[in-house]
């Protein structure tokens, strides 16, 4: 064979092997369009299925196009692989940041740690999980810090370098799970505390008593999974004094942990008007006198 026929033969079997790249990757790239538009019609599926249905398409897209022209230019792969070597070399000293995040990605598709719309915090940042790919994960944050319960608007990416050595707060696990919610209310010394106590578990019983049942088989199941002793899921009062002057309730209930914040208000609401009647007479008994303060600890 001449130097012009090798030559030819080389063109022709380059130029089938970019036709046949370029045909697969079309052909994904289409099929990958049509499921996701499927999926998103299907009205019967709760939204966050759905969501989690079409990151997973599109992620499974990407892998099987590298997959397939790794596969097509297998040989032309090998032909170079001496050189390879110094190259890459070079990109794993140029592209750290970038390998990392692909490192995390599976670091944090091994440990399971999350799914598409568990609601998670990393370093300080709550919110629930919109997207996850190769390089981060998208979350729609949640309040400011774990005091607050409400969205606030802002998409927050995370790179998955960061799940390396950052630990993940999960308060979901790819449902609706429930949780222990702790509501801190400060009185003063002064005041009739024990009627305070008694008003405030009596507006934690009516709130939370849906909930009691659910609760009670969720923490059986972690109790029994993890050989521990199962905690009482009835809301309970414990009673701190950070100075003589003041009385400090930390009452815990079972919530739903995506219902936090409309729990808490309720039962905020029905015990100030228990303790303190309507506004205009919560003025006349020193509604100041109260100040509540609230920390938002689930345990899962």
């Amino acid at each position: 064979m001449t130097f012009l026929e090798w030559n030819f033969v080389v063109d022709n079997t380059f130029l089938a092997k970019a036709i046949t790249s370029f045909v697969v990757i079309g052909a994904i790239l289409l099929l990958r369009h049509g499921a996701v538009r499927s999926i998103l019609g299907q009205e019967n599926l709760d939204s966050t299925v759905r969501r989690r249905w079409v990151v997973t398409v599109r992620n499974a897209a990407i892998f099987f196009v590298i997959f397939l022209i790794v596969v097509i230019w297998i040989e032309q792969l090998q032909s170079i692989g001496a050189g390879l070597v110094l190259v890459a070399a070079a990109v794993v000293v140029a592209t750290k940041e970038f390998l990392l995040n692909i490192i995390g990605y599976f670091y944090r598709t091994a440990c399971h740690a999350f799914t598409i719309g568990d609601r998670i915090e990393v370093n300080g940042i709550h919110g629930d999980v919109l997207d996850q790919n190769l390089m981060g994960i998208r979350l729609m944050e949640v309040g400011s810090g774990i005091r607050t319960h409400q969205y606030t608007g802002v998409s927050v990416f995370i790179p998955n370098a960061v799940f390396l050595s950052a630990a993940v707060r999960n308060e979901t696990h790819g449902g609706e799970e429930y949780v222990f919610h702790i509501i801190t209310i400060t009185v003063k010394a002064g005041e009739n505390w024990m009627h305070a106590e008694a008003l405030l578990l009596e507006a934690a019983n009516s709130v939370c008593t849906p909930y009691l049942e659910k609760a009670r088989v969720r923490m059986h199941n972690i109790s029994r999974r993890h050989a521990l002793d199962a905690p009482a899921v009835e809301p309970r009062i414990n009673l701190q004094m950070p100075d003589h002057e003041k009385i400090a309730f930390q009452l815990r209930v079972p919530v739903p942990a995506r219902r936090r914040g409309r729990v808490e208000a309720d039962i905020l609401r029905i015990f100030l008007t228990s303790m303190y009647g309507p506004d205009e007479a919560g003025e006349t008994h020193g509604l100041s006198g109260m100040v509540p303060v609230v920390f938002g600890k689930g345990e899962s």
